[in-house]
């Protein structure tokens, strides 16, 4: 009830500010375990995914989420499941691993960011970055199908005005890739082509917005240095319109 309401809040809230655009090239199952897998470009990219997803998400989330106790019970009410993304505290990680397996058991889906963090340029998965083993493993093991989505337009949400402008974003949900069987042949080099069939996935989705939407470089992720550089761009396009002789 509280991941609902919070969902619903967060959806009121993005298509008043902003314009949200939705692609689904093929809807996820309504029941059974799943893992959602997305790129990762700003802290907006969890609340907009738990918003238009088509299903509920656990999430897995930094541990430095549940450092403050108002902020880990806040968290744990959202189903969201720590995990150390530096991988110093086995112990934590193994109990995550227990909390991911239980959750897809009961037939639910987890949401993860396979980069491991917050990413744009050649650091990302959209430009062909290869992402942590985390994710083609646990699938692997679990026997579970992934659905690549990528999101765009998110990392501009930093500046204040972008809220007042209803800025575009975009959300793209792929067919689901279903991993290996554990019985293959070659367990390693299975492992290793579903890795690569899910790192091409997200270039791919993120193609099919471009070619949608007409999408141009300023709509796809940028660092928050490239973004300034890219406003002071429009700037001088502006003031240079403005500074044409008149016929």
């Amino acid at each position: 009830m509280f991941y609902t309401c919070c969902s619903l809040l967060a959806q009121v809230i993005f298509r008043f500010f902003c314009r949200v655009h939705i692609v689904v090239l093929e809807g996820p199952p309504a029941t059974g375990p799943l893992i959602m897998a997305s790129n990762h470009i700003s802290h907006f990219d969890p609340p907009l995914l738990s918003a238009f997803f088509p299903r509920a998400l656990d999430w897995i989330g930094m541990d430095e989420l549940f450092k403050h106790p108002w902020s880990a019970r806040f968290f744990s009410c959202l189903r969201v499941i720590p995990i150390d993304r530096l991988g110093k505290k086995a112990a934590s990680n193994r109990h995550a691993l227990k909390k991911m397996r239980a959750s897809l058991a009961a037939g639910r889906a987890l949401g993860m960011f396979p980069e491991g963090g917050i990413r744009s340029g050649t650091a990302s998965i959209l430009e062909l970055a290869t992402m942590k083993p985390g994710l083609a493993s646990f699938s692997f093991l679990n026997q579970t199908s992934v659905i690549p989505c990528v999101v765009l337009g998110t990392d501009r949400l930093y500046v204040k005005h972008a809220w007042f402008r209803r800025t575009p974003l975009w959300i793209i949900v792929g067919k689901a890739i279903a991993p290996p069987t554990l019985d293959a042949t070659n367990r390693n080099e299975a492992l290793h082509s579903f890795q690569q069939k899910l790192n091409a996935a997200f270039p791919a989705l993120q193609q099919e917005l471009c070619e949608r939407f007409q999408l141009c470089d300023d709509d796809l992720p940028m660092t928050a240095q490239e973004r300034i550089a890219a406003k002071q761009r429009n700037k001088n396009r502006q003031s240079s319109g403005f500074q044409r002789p008149l016929e």
